[in-house]
């Protein structure tokens, strides 16, 4: 123990007096206490000294001389060993100073060696001869002096570096239980300067024994040491480089034990670590690196469900949202971003107990998101809308769910708007927002919520870009919560609402006297007091807009005159109102347009008692009303009304006075918008009077002016049919061939169009034309299934063809040259059967095969049935026979062949008539095989 004692001071003397040398000698290489170079323990800077410049070759030579006149054995290795200490020395120096130079560290490895062989157990010498051995590129000579130190000197004060070069040397070849024992070891031993390097090779040792939960742990008590310390931002950059490493290890860790669901599982029954959050930061980021999105999103997503109050959490669900935006995964962005706003917004938990710091920062993420979602819920809220609007009445249910669901997302988007408001009150950018706000509000139907909305914009932000547009608003909303109020409602309420759509307007036309609304708004507003039964008012209200400045124009004092027609409107006296327009027909004066209008309210009017007749369904008195209005006079809404009882004529079936009133419409507005629509009608009411040829005929004009291509093509096809249907075979051709030639697309109603020509020309007995479309058929590359079932039918039509061709061949003297011509025949047919198999398809793959061992059969049969010479005797003709046999039994053969692979098919599940017919040919074929007698075996239950 005691030499033990004097080894360790007389080491650390010896290193620090080897450092002094080095400094006194000026050398740019710092003394070395490990193998790796790696840097030591620093003392406090010293006083500015100056040590005079050493010599090492000097201090050589001295030595050298000393060891020469010294006959002590001792003294001799003592002075040997400052030699070998020199030559290292010497050495280092000259790899500093030439740092790209290799140098050679062979002779200090000689000196040590020797020494090592004189002294065994010396663990200094052992230590020394290692680091040469290192230096001179000799690791394994290295590690056998370091492993001799560890067997010789347990105690040694180099037993530590020993322990973790060995440890490195054991792990970089993959031996990685060894590696983690002298990790292991060297913790144990207890404080040392390697213990934060040798807790992190452990725990990478472990990791690559598969020992992913002991790994895991190992790295934890790390990471507790290095926080403890200071938080992993603040530790120096080599602490800090350990720690980040140390968090990827944790993520790989992790990830083999099912991620981020294990995490929570070492944090134990106390408190989670201060650094949880770097846990899963280091898991989803490493998820994202490997382009694991969803499971990288989904890891921050789990810190947050499990920490939902930490301060991280809003951090780590911004990078959840991230990265969900920069994997595309659009559909899940959203959804995150909604998340975000519930759990940090400002109706949330989170925010109210917030301090303002944390809050301010929620701002700058919850601003971009909450208008985005908003904005989000608003176009599908409209999306939603326009899409009940194509839904027909008859479809009640659906139409209604559409409108349900229409309503949610406006009201989300206007929560969402809500928030925003509530968020940044201030900001320049609200205003806006709590305009759209109201928009949803009164989609939603929430009118009461939409006029406040309107209201704020207008009258509290006096925003200058939308003021106006939500001040007209705010009368339009309030006209509409009067709506929503039922008739058993509070009257207080109703009068409420009453007077603040009265007050809205008034409001409107004071706040922007020159808004081209203004006055209209107070018209309106004379318009709802008619609506109210509040006649005086209405007519005061008209009054102040007759004295408006600048006076109102032309139209708008015939409008101010018209109120009183517009009252009796209102009332339901609509004949009362005929009259009233009448009168205000006098205001108008010779202006055409002014006179025309009137001339249509008056129109409107008529129309409105017809409505009222046709209230419950089309009536002899609502026609009566609709065709008087065409007499009135041929205005727009003359065209509307005639248009309308041409309709209620359709829906009543009087179709000879339908077609007559069309007719009378085409005549008087050629070019009225509603008149193409005129075309459609007629094919219903042509084809209700079996006019099929009639029908054809708009029809193609359909097909020649409608606008929209869909109709335009499926008009053409429709007129084909109606042609065909009237037996007009010739303009079916033209029609089909028409349709074919401009409508390539569809592809498979462009097949079923020369389909119907090969059919047409089969009953017109067009053979050739009927081959030609039958070709292009089958010649077609359409893969959808009706496209190669039409293929597979013409190739058939077409194969059997040739197989009639062929069948209809008599083998006939000379038979060499009949024969010939035959199999030609046959070859052509079998071809073709072959093309009808390539499609695969069962209905014509069972004829094919039929039809293909019928080829066969039926060369074998004509062949034998075929002419005989006349000039053959007994024998010559039997000889003749037997080589006939051996001709046709060939065939024979092959025909059982393909009848037998058709015949399985059974197996598939397939037996239509020519799988049946196959059994037929077999059964005369091979009778004793095919034409058994069916027996019929009781079941026994003998063996059970």
């Amino acid at each position: 123990m005691n030499r033990l004692r004097w080894r360790e001071k007389f080491v650390r003397k010896k290193l620090l007096a080897l450092a002094v040398c080095c400094s006194a000698a000026s050398c740019s290489n710092n003394a070395v206490q490990t193998l790796a170079d790696l840097p030591g323990a620093e003392l406090p800077p010293a006083q500015s000294v100056e040590v005079p410049q050493v010599d090492i070759a000097a201090l050589q030579q001295s030595y050298r001389q000393a060891l020469e006149s010294n006959r002590d054995p001792q003294t001799q290795r003592r002075i040997r060993l400052r030699l070998a200490d020199l030559e290292m020395e010497r050495l280092e120096q000259q790899q500093a100073e030439n740092p790209d130079v290799a140098v050679s560290y062979s002779s200090a490895v000689r000196h040590y060696e020797q020494l090592a062989q004189e002294m065994p157990g010396d663990d200094y010498i052992l230590y020394r001869l290692a680091r040469a051995r290192a230096l001179d590129g000799q690791p394994q000579d290295s590690l056998r002096a370091l492993e001799k130190i560890a067997a010789t000197a347990p105690e040694s004060p180099f037993i530590t570096e020993v322990l973790f070069r060995r440890g490195e040397a054991a792990f970089n070849r993959q031996d990685y239980t060894a590696a983690a024992r002298d990790f292991r070891t060297l913790l144990e031993r207890g404080d040392s300067p390697f213990e934060d390097n040798a807790r992190y090779m452990l725990a990478w040792s472990e990791f690559k024994s598969a020992n992913y939960r002991t790994s895991t742990y190992t790295f934890l008590e790390l990471l507790d040491v290095l926080h403890q310390r200071a938080p992993f931002e603040e530790l120096p950059q080599g602490q800090k480089r350990l720690a980040e490493d140390s968090l990827r290890g944790l993520a790989l860790n992790f990830s083999y034990q099912g991620g981020a669901e294990v995490i929570e599982s070492y944090s134990g029954e106390g408190e989670p670590r201060p650094y949880q959050h770097h846990l899963y930061r280091a898991l989803g980021d490493w998820y994202r690196e490997k382009e694991r999105f969803r499971d990288s999103a989904d890891t921050y997503l789990t810190y947050v469900e499990q920490y939902p109050q930490s301060a991280e959490a809003p951090a780590l669900h911004l990078s959840a949202v991230e990265t969900l935006q920069s994997a595309g995964l659009d559909g899940e962005v959203l959804p995150a971003k909604r998340e975000f706003v519930q759990r940090y917004g400002i109706r949330s938990q989170y925010w109210q107990s917030a301090d303002e710091a944390q809050r301010e920062k929620l701002r700058g993420w919850l601003q971009p998101w909450l208008e985005e979602l908003a904005k989000y819920d608003h176009a599908r809220a409209q999306a939603l809308t326009a899409q009940a609007e194509k839904i027909p009445a008859r479809k009640a249910r659906e139409k209604q769910q559409l409108e349900e669901d229409a309503r949610g997302a406006y009201m989300a988007a206007a929560e969402l708007y809500r928030q925003y408001a509530d968020t940044f009150p201030e900001d320049p950018s609200t205003p806006p927002l709590v305009f759209l706000m109201a928009e949803c509000l009164e989609q939603a139907g929430d009118y009461a919520g939409a006029w406040l909305a309107y209201s704020q914009v207008a009258w509290t932000y006096g925003d200058k870009t939308h003021g106006a547009e939500a001040g007209y608003a705010a009368i339009l909303t309030s006209a509409q919560v009067q709506q929503q109020l039922d008739g058993n409602e509070d009257p207080e309420v109703v009068n409420l609402w009453r007077d603040r759509n009265i007050e809205s307007g008034l409001k409107f036309a004071d706040s922007w006297p020159q808004d081209p609304r203004a006055l209209p708004a107070l018209l309106v507003a004379a318009d709802k007091l008619l609506q109210q039964s509040r006649y005086q008012e209405a007519i005061a209200a008209a009054g102040k807009a007759a004295q408006w400045q600048p006076p109102p124009n032309g139209q708008q004092q015939l409008n101010i005159a018209m109120i009183l027609g517009h009252s009796q409107f209102e009332l339901g006296n609509f004949a009362e109102a005929e009259q009233a327009y009448s009168r205000a027909l006098q205001l108008a004066g010779t202006d055409t347009a002014i006179r025309n209008n009137a001339q249509e309210r008056l129109q409107a009017a008529i129309y409105r008692q017809a409505e009222l007749a046709m209230a419950e369904g089309p009536s002899e008195e609502g026609l009566a009303h609709l065709l008087r209005i065409r007499d009135s006079g041929r205005t727009e809404i003359a065209a509307t009304a005639q248009y309308d009882a041409i309709n209620h004529l359709i829906e009543l079936k009087r179709w000879q006075q339908a077609s007559a009133e069309l007719a009378d419409f085409r005549k008087y507005y050629p070019g009225h918008r509603l008149t193409p629509t005129l075309a459609a009608k007629a094919v219903v009411i042509f084809r209700a009077l079996e006019m099929p040829s009639a029908a054809a005929g708009e029809l193609l004009q359909l097909a020649q002016s409608d606008p929209d291509g869909a109709v335009r093509r499926q008009s053409l096809y429709m007129a084909a049919e109606s042609f065909q249907e009237a037996g007009d075979q010739r303009q079916a051709i033209d029609a089909y061939q028409r349709y074919i030639k401009q409508w390539p697309q569809p592809a498979e109603e462009n097949l079923e169009a020369q389909y119907q020509l090969v059919q047409l020309f089969a009953a017109s007995g067009q053979a050739r034309e009927r081959n030609a479309w039958l070709q292009n058929l089958a010649g077609n590359k359409v893969e959808s299934p009706r496209g190669r079932y039409l293929a597979a039918y013409a190739q058939s039509e077409l194969a059997d063809q040739s197989y009639q061709s062929f069948a209809a061949m008599r083998l006939q003297l000379p038979l060499k040259k009949s024969l010939a011509a035959k199999k030609r025949a046959m070859d052509t047919t079998v071809a073709d059967y072959r093309k009808v198999l390539q499609f695969n398809i069962a209905e014509f793959t069972t004829l094919a095969n039929f039809r293909l061992a019928e080829v066969y059969r039926q060369l074998s049969r004509d062949l034998m049935e075929s002419q005989r010479p006349t000039n053959l005797n007994e024998l010559e003709l039997e000889q003749y026979e037997i080589l006939l046999e051996e001709q046709a039994y060939p065939f024979e053969e092959k025909a059982i062949e393909l009848h037998e692979a058709n015949i399985r098919r059974t197996g598939e599940g397939i037996y239509d008539d020519w799988v049946k017919r196959s059994f037929e040919s077999l059964g005369n074929l091979l009778p004793a095989r095919y034409k058994k007698q069916e027996t019929t075996l009781a079941w026994s239950e003998a063996l059970h």
